[in-house]
């Protein structure tokens, strides 16, 4: 119990340190300015669009692409553009606002000073924790925005807009976790934030080409790609309704075993 109760004082002080400091406050203002951009001119513009049954079924006709049709099937236009941009922006974002979750503390000596109070382990688990839930309020937020959206353009949209956001929400959430457990490890070896981001993208460019380049060379070793996050992003492109949640053991898993690596190599190394 004790362990759970560590857990949550030290995501409250993530929240804390998130909304209550200037670089804090700076990247949450810079993610909320980027997605009111892309809220206001790109998926407004697409969803109305999309809203225009005859005109995406010419389009989709004409392209013969499986995307444009997953896109008219969707009930609230404004998602299904909202969908798309997420999966692909979401994980990007992941690498910056989940970076810092050990590195900085570590440089400066101040997790080892803060294991002389609780455990390794709570440490660990209470920054990915703070990590997560940070994001996932952002997402609310942006998902919310959305749902404002749709219901601004077509009140009767009201109820579809509020189910289809929890499952954009659940499904983009999913998928958040994975990345930032993949960062809660990175973030272990790195000295800045910074450093963390750069390693985390370096490496996710060299395990895509070498997996790509593998898979091709050998097909049976096709199904290594799944040990990526965001090796289902897509497969959940064609996804429109909560059988998305059929790919979720996808990045649970991946987020288990990656939390299971990070315990592994905290307790193990010095501070």
């Amino acid at each position: 119990m004790q362990f759970i109760k560590n857990i949550v004082i030290i995501s409250l002080l993530e929240l804390q340190r998130t909304f209550s400091t200037p670089r804090g406050l700076a990247v949450v203002v810079a993610f909320l300015l980027v997605w009111a951009l892309i809220l206001r001119y790109l998926v407004m513009g697409a969803a109305n669009w999309l809203a225009n049954g005859e005109e995406g079924r010419l389009v989709g006709s004409f392209f013969n692409s499986r995307l444009i049709d997953s896109l008219l099937g969707w009930q609230v236009a404004e998602f299904s553009v909202f969908w798309v941009v997420g999966l692909y922006l979401f994980p990007l974002l992941c690498l910056i606002l989940a970076a810092d979750q050990t590195a900085s503390d570590r440089t400066r000596g101040t997790l080892r000073l803060l294991s002389l109070h609780t455990t390794r382990s709570s440490l660990f688990f209470g920054r990915f924790s703070g990590a997560l839930i940070v994001q996932a309020l952002l997402l609310s937020i942006v998902t919310a925005a959305t749902c404002i959206l749709a219901v601004h353009r077509n009140q009767q949209l009201l109820i579809p807009a509020l189910d289809t956001a929890a499952m954009v929400f659940v499904n983009l959430l999913l998928l958040i976790a994975a990345y930032t457990a993949a960062m809660a490890v990175i973030s272990l070896f790195a000295r800045s934030a910074r450093q963390a981001t750069t390693w985390a993208t370096i490496l996710w460019i060299a395990l895509t080409v070498s997996l790509s380049w593998l898979s091709h060379r050998y097909p049976e070793t096709t199904n290594l790609r799944w040990l990526v996050p965001g090796a289902h992003i897509s497969s959940l492109l064609h996804h429109n309704s909560w059988q998305a949640l059929q790919l979720a053991i996808v990045p649970g898993v991946q987020a288990t075993v990656l939390l299971l690596l990070g315990w592994f190599i905290i307790n193990r190394r010095d501070l």
